[in-house]
Formats: structure tokens, C-alpha cells, sequence
């Protein structure tokens, strides 16, 4: 009796979880973003004592990274991690984070992203009907090209460069004297293998992934912007979470983006290394590097009006400086 009350023990299925959050990314299961998309899911599933049931979707298998958002919006999606300027056309607040030359180092960027997570949650829902869980990275977007190196504002001229389609991106590269060609990203290893372009910019790991050590020689530390992404909830499907829960998410969220930025940089060091064995020329960061600084920062007033208003960009640029200075908000 005893053996078999056992045995029906044994094999009785596990409890359903309460919630289901299912968590859209873009990026191969090898990305920094989906090791963090992992850690996420074990931190919410311990967090929440089993009651949420995490399910990653890697590769954009849910949908294009602005198609989830816009589901999550209504909450027939749960859960995304995503570029933030993919997130931009829909949540504007969010374009702080890409102001060149906010930050110039991981460290700074880190304490920009984690001072801002809670203004900026004040702002989503309304406008994305979205929250911030926790701000990724992957690094700064580095300058590659097959010509020649890199080391000043002169080197650069002349050269057609690959920039994403943000207006960030290419207003920037155009105070640099250049005219930029905006492109969907499937098209730029062809574009550079067949020279309709140059170069390109982009974190170093992408440079490894992508490989374009196979088409690209040099790289310049540019240091104007890192690639960031958050993982954002539906607002509506958070607001529907008992307090404990959401608790749980938030401090799951936190955690997961510490642990992701370590792997990113742990993963960046690998890539540098990599890349020179790989027959890539390493130049650092330009010779004249305040002057890129200078050219693109001036820029910062006419970028207010597409990322939340002046006001907000005043608010926010104070909250990142005073953060990176190791203030409080």
C-alpha cells in the first residue's frame, strides 16, 4: 500500500504556474542578451516561488523587436528585451540614452541606466504601456572599415559608413562630415563585402558574431554610444500582478541586468582579443576625441523635441550626470 501510494506521488504533475510571461529578444541563444534572458527567468521563477513561469524566445521568433513592443502595449505579449532605439519611435523618454557622448565608459552607463529606470517607468506606461524591469548592454558601438585606420576626425572623411535608420545615429555621423547611409541591418555584410560601403558601427562582439573580420580591417574606439536594451513589461499585464509578484519581477530585473552586463564585458574582452588574432588593426580612441565630443553634443538641443521635450531631456541629463558624478537622485 505504502509502495504504491508512493509510486501515484511520483508521478503527479507538477503545479501550473499562477502567470505566464512569455520573453521576446531578438538575439541568438550565444548574445549576452539571452544569457540574461536566462538568468531573468531563473531569478523570476525563484522570486515568485514558482507562481511565474518564464518562456524565452530568442531570435525574434514572437516577431520584429518593434512588433512585440507594440503587443505589449495591449499584453497579447508579455515581456521583450529590446535596443532602445528600436524602442524609441514608441516610447521617446527612452532617447536620452542615446544622446552622444552621455557617457563614455560601462561604468558610467550602468549608473545613467539604473538612476533613470524609475523616472522613465513614470513616463512609459503612457507612452509605450510599458515598464523598465532592467537596462542591458553590450557595449559601445565601435567604428570599423576595410580603407584605412582611424585615429582623427581627418582619417575619417571620405569614407561611407553604415549607420543604423535613428536620427541620432545619422545626425551625429553628419556632424562629423560625413553623409551616412542609413540601412536595414540583413544588408550590411553584403554591403560591405561588396564595398557598396566601408564600414559600419557597432559593439566589438558584433564584429565576432557577424563576422566581419572577414570584410572589415580596422576599428576605432568612438565611444559615442552603447548599445543598451531593457527588458520591458507590459504595463497592463504587471498591473494585474498581485504586489508580491511585481516585486519579485522588479528585483529579478535588476539582478538579471547586473549579471548580463558582466557577461557582456567578460564577452568583450574575449572579442577584442580575438578579433587582433583574427588580423583586425585595434586603434583605440581617436587622437582628437574631444573634437568628436564637441561636434556631436552640440547637437543635443535639436534631439529634444523627438525624445520627450526639452524639459524631460534638461530633467533626465541632470539625473545621468549626477549619477555618474556618484550623487543620488
Amino acid at each position: 500500500m505504502i509502495g504504491a501510494l508512493f509510486a501515484a506521488v511520483s508521478v503527479a504533475p507538477a503545479l501550473a504556474a499562477d502567470y505566464t510571461i512569455r520573453l521576446s529578444h531578438g538575439d541568438n541563444e550565444n548574445n549576452p542578451t539571452h544569457k540574461g534572458a536566462v538568468k531573468f527567468e531563473e531569478l523570476a521563477e525563484k522570486y515568485s516561488d514558482g507562481r511565474i513561469d518564464v518562456q524565452i524566445f530568442p531570435n525574434n521568433q514572437l516577431g520584429s523587436e518593434q512588433e512585440v513592443a507594440q503587443a505589449l502595449r495591449t499584453g497579447s505579449i508579455e515581456a521583450e528585451i529590446l535596443y532602445t532605439g528600436n524602442l524609441v519611435p514608441l516610447a521617446p523618454s527612452v532617447g536620452v540614452m542615446m544622446l552622444p557622448y552621455a557617457f563614455t565608459s560601462n561604468e558610467e552607463a550602468h549608473a545613467a541606466m539604473d538612476a533613470l529606470k524609475d523616472p522613465l517607468n513614470a513616463r512609459l506606461p503612457k507612452e509605450a504601456g510599458v515598464r523598465i524591469l532592467g537596462y542591458f548592454e553590450k557595449g559601445f558601438r565601435v567604428l570599423t572599415n576595410s580603407k584605412r585606420e582611424v585615429k582623427t576626425l581627418d582619417d575619417l572623411q571620405g569614407l561611407k559608413i553604415r549607420v543604423s535608420k535613428n536620427n541620432i545615429a545619422i545626425e551625429t555621423f553628419k556632424s562629423w562630415g560625413l553623409d551616412p547611409i542609413p540601412m536595414a541591418w540583413a544588408e550590411v555584410f553584403p554591403a560591405l563585402q561588396q564595398g557598396v560601403i566601408d564600414g559600419q558601427e557597432n559593439p566589438y562582439t558584433t564584429s565576432i558574431s557577424s563576422k566581419f573580420y572577414e570584410v572589415q580591417k580596422y576599428i576605432t574606439e568612438i565611444h559615442y554610444l552603447i548599445w543598451s536594451g531593457p527588458i520591458i513589461i507590459s504595463e497592463r499585464f504587471y498591473q494585474g500582478l498581485p504586489a508580491d509578484l511585481q516585486e519579485a519581477l522588479d528585483r529579478a530585473g535588476e539582478e538579471a541586468a547586473v549579471y548580463e552586463r558582466e557577461v557582456s564585458a567578460t564577452e568583450t574582452e574575449k572579442a577584442t582579443k580575438e578579433l587582433v588574432k583574427l588580423g583586425m588593426v585595434l586603434s583605440g580612441a581617436p587622437t582628437d576625441e574631444e573634437k568628436w565630443q564637441s561636434a556631436a553634443k552640440a547637437l543635443w538641443p535639436s534631439f529634444s523635441e523627438d525624445i520627450g521635450g526639452k524639459e524631460w531631456v534638461d530633467k533626465a541629463s541632470g539625473i545621468m550626470e549626477k549619477a555618474i558624478k556618484g550623487g543620488s537622485e
